[in-house]
């Protein structure tokens, strides 16, 4: 693709990848003289769909101004983190890795409602409406709540290799990320019992599966 666009284009990658493949490339585009922006988001499909999407966007100044006008179409805010464009697939990654840690604080907490007869919804409903007012907790928690797996808005396979790439990053700056580890191997079960395909807030039905909870 890169060796038949013109010099001078763009390229706009909106895909979370790891910093590895960002930075290799950044070199790749160098090499041939088309601007590189990384502009991965946070939203799930109905977001992007009503165009409220948040973009994390880094890249030279003026190629972010050359197609800022084109993200404004798809976001409702542009984050800008730097001139590199591996330092907003960093961001996204971070932004998923705490997404992922979100999700199985509400799976395990859920279950230790239900394991003593307390309601998982009211239990969400408490969490959402004092100590975290925010929409990964009440979106994420009321599908765990309600054992609502299927569809899938982001699949809990694509949640596992989203903390490898936290995992990856972090190692390749010699960062230990414990929780991280913890998290691979609670999508690893899950998977291993048959839930990739379920949307991420399956991980609510591994935490309850380890407590043989109904």
């Amino acid at each position: 693709m890169l060796d038949q666009m013109p010099q001078g284009s763009i390229h706009v990658n909106m895909a979370t990848v790891s910093v590895a493949m960002a930075k290799k490339l950044t070199q790749l585009h160098a090499d041939r003289g088309v601007g590189n922006v990384a502009a991965p988001v946070l939203g799930r499909i109905d977001v992007a769909a009503a165009g409220n999407l948040n973009i994390l966007a880094a890249g030279k100044g003026q190629d972010l101004e050359r197609i800022q006008h084109l993200l404004d179409l798809m976001g409702q805010k542009t984050w800008r983190y730097g001139e590199d464009p591996a330092q907003a697939n960093v961001v996204k990654i971070a932004a998923n890795f705490s997404i992922a840690c979100a999700i199985e604080t509400m799976a395990e907490t859920s279950a230790l409602m239900r394991a003593y007869g307390i309601e998982s919804q009211a239990f969400i409903d408490l969490l959402t409406q004092t100590l975290y007012p925010s929409p990964v907790y009440k979106g994420y928690g009321t599908m765990i709540a309600q054992e609502r797996y299927s569809p899938a808005g982001f699949k809990l396979s694509l949640g596992l290799k989203d903390v490898g790439l936290a995992l990856e990053a972090g190692e390749a700056q010699h960062l230990s990320l414990p929780l991280g580890s913890t998290l691979r191997d609670c999508h690893l079960e899950a998977i291993a019992q048959g839930d990739g395909l379920l949307d991420w807030a399956a991980l609510g039905k591994a935490a309850a599966r380890r407590g043989n909870i109904d």
